[in-house]
């Protein structure tokens, strides 16, 4: 029997009622350049910074859970999606600082986070530059700093599955995707850095972590004063992503993140 059109319709409609969407998005110039950014909700600010290679929109499918009780901003790192290009290195604490001046245009004093690999090393750099304007923050895959660096490989030579995800990320800009890949990758952060950073944190991190292996989490999550730890077994670097992290992980996720920001507030 088949589905009357209405009645398909009237179910469209349901589905698509609880699945959230930006409510602006913009482009704001800063000291390393413009930087682009969404919003959706209207409740405390949180700050979601996407890994290197990727771009904010790739949140959008934790919205439904964060906007109830947040407003969400998802921004593009510098020389990432619709950010302008990077001008030579991608360095961390330059990164901290536009997304700064950002939050003071957007007229933000304080922030929640969630940063995944490069992004949550730059929310790391945020508390450190700004430590009573992070509330509280989640570093996912992330830690102070990176063994595994790829950049200068050419887009030629990778697999063609990155490839796509590069030119949809970045519009198919390939000036922008080149000038991405061949900059050198800067993480001026020290562990001793961490030691006076009182700002509550949980590490989210894969046991199969190879770019943020464990040891490295491990030693951040020590440095830091007010740190929690979540090890995820069987899982690698993309821990909750489509490109090879863990569907459960997924929906686990924003549940979890949520728990821990009621639990420090």
């Amino acid at each position: 029997m088949k589905t009357p059109i209405y009645l398909m319709f009237i179910l469209t409609l349901c589905l698509n009622a609880h699945a959230a969407d930006w409510d602006i998005s913009g482009t704001v110039k800063t000291s390393g350049g413009e930087l682009h950014y969404r919003v959706s909700g209207t409740g405390k600010p949180l700050l979601l910074l996407h890994g290197y290679s990727g771009y904010g929109e790739q949140w959008r499918g934790f919205l439904d859970e964060f906007v109830d009780n947040y407003k969400v901003i998802a921004v593009d790192l510098p020389g990432h999606g619709q950010s302008s290009k990077l001008r030579s290195s991608f360095i961390i604490a330059d990164a901290a600082r536009d997304m700064w001046q950002l939050m003071d245009h957007l007229g933000v004093k304080q922030i929640h986070g969630v940063g995944y690999s490069a992004g949550g090393m730059t929310l790391l750099q945020m508390a450190l530059q700004e430590p009573s304007r992070v509330q509280s923050m989640v570093l996912a895959a992330s830690a102070f700093t990176v063994l595994e660096d790829r950049s200068g490989e050419p887009f030629e030579l990778l697999p063609e599955a990155y490839r796509q995800d590069l030119l949809r990320n970045h519009n198919g800009d390939m000036e922008k995707i080149r000038s991405m890949l061949s900059a050198k990758f800067v993480a001026d952060i020290k562990v001793s850095d961490l030691r006076d950073l009182k700002t509550p944190t949980l590490l989210v991190s894969g046991d199969r972590d190879e770019s943020f292996p464990l040891p490295v989490v491990v030693e951040t999550y020590l440095a830091l004063p007010r740190a929690k730890l979540w090890i995820v077994p069987g899982v690698g670097h993309a821990l909750f992503w489509p490109w090879g992290g863990s569907e459960r992980l997924a929906k686990q996720f924003p549940a979890e993140v949520l728990r821990f920001f009621c639990e420090v507030q």
